[in-house]
């Protein structure tokens, strides 16, 4: 449906292609450009054009998917920045470049503006994308659907720190929770693999917590100095809230902010976390990763 062009005799482009063409008869999205605020109006980040560009990246991802699209269907972009320096829009490029508009790569235009419309504001993004098919569209995505129905989290669920007794039922949770979320990646280790990894380091030296419901275990957490390293629930309480409890946990213990990696194919997760105020700020071909697996870099930031 997309066909990037570089043009052999032209330089070659950082990140972005020089032509986007689209087959006829694909739909096509003209989106208004997207700006640094909140949902309440806000400005996010005054005088960091870097954070606004993270904003204005998360708020351009709203926008395409309120019409069925996603970042890897933007064809062309302008990107306008507040500044007289070429270095402040390299800074911001950096933040476009490692979305997912550099996995086309889209075309794109850099700009050094005076002003912007919102008072403070120094980022802006207009595009114009591909509206992908239905069929498209669930091919793209992982292949475990969200829940149908959004059950309140039983009130005997407690959230506490784990102890070592908990260990062997967290790498449970953990192995059911990644087969069921990510049936096309490929694991780096066994179950006892797994198993031996929560017994003998993650619940004895890691801030672990646990969600034990009448004893039962069904749901987990590992937190960094400031990343939420996993968060994994058993399959049958996603949608319940028990997640959003998780999130909320982490913030109240991580106030100066956090940081996350998720797979690229786990749809779900990501908007999970981007519904929590993450924004994406790095996409990877997975070569840091065990897996191999392609993934992406959340930051929240109060």
């Amino acid at each position: 449906m997309i066909r990037r062009v570089t043009a052999p005799a032209l330089f070659p482009p950082p990140s972005y292609s020089h032509v986007s063409v689209v087959e006829a008869g694909t739909r096509l999205a003209f989106l208004a450009g997207a700006v640094p605020l909140t949902a309440d109006g806000e400005l996010v980040g005054p005088g960091d054009p870097v954070r606004q560009a993270e904003q204005v990246i998360a708020n351009l991802r709203e926008q395409l998917r309120a019409v069925g699209s996603d970042l890897e269907h933007v064809l062309v972009t302008e990107v306008y920045v507040v500044a007289d320096e070429p270095a402040t829009l390299s800074e911001v490029w950096k933040v476009v470049e490692a979305s997912g508009l550099s996995r086309g790569p889209h075309s794109s235009t850099l700009l050094g503006v005076s002003c912007l419309g919102y008072t403070g504001q120094l980022v802006e993004i207009t595009a114009t994308a591909a509206v992908p098919d239905r069929a498209e569209r669930r091919s793209a995505t992982s292949a475990e659907p969200e829940p149908a129905e959004r059950r309140p989290v039983a009130d005997t669920v407690v959230l506490r720190r784990a102890g070592t007794a908990d260990a062997g039922a967290a790498a449970d949770v953990w192995l059911r929770s990644f087969a069921t979320a990510l049936p096309t990646v490929g694991r780096a280790h066994s179950d006892d693999e797994v198993r031996a990894y929560f017994r003998d380091v993650v619940v004895p030296s890691r801030e672990t917590w646990v969600a034990d419901t009448d004893g039962d275990v069904v749901g987990l957490m590992v937190l960094g100095d400031d990343e939420l390293s996993q968060l994994y629930l058993a399959p049958d309480w996603r949608g319940r809230g028990l997640g959003d409890r998780f999130v909320a946990l982490a913030k109240e213990r991580r106030p100066q902010g956090l940081t996350l990696w998720t797979f690229q194919v786990n749809a779900p997760a990501h908007r999970f976390y981007e519904r929590h105020g993450f924004v994406a700020a790095e996409y990877t071909d997975g070569s840091g990763n065990e897996e191999r697996e392609p993934d992406v870099r959340y930051v929240w930031r109060p």
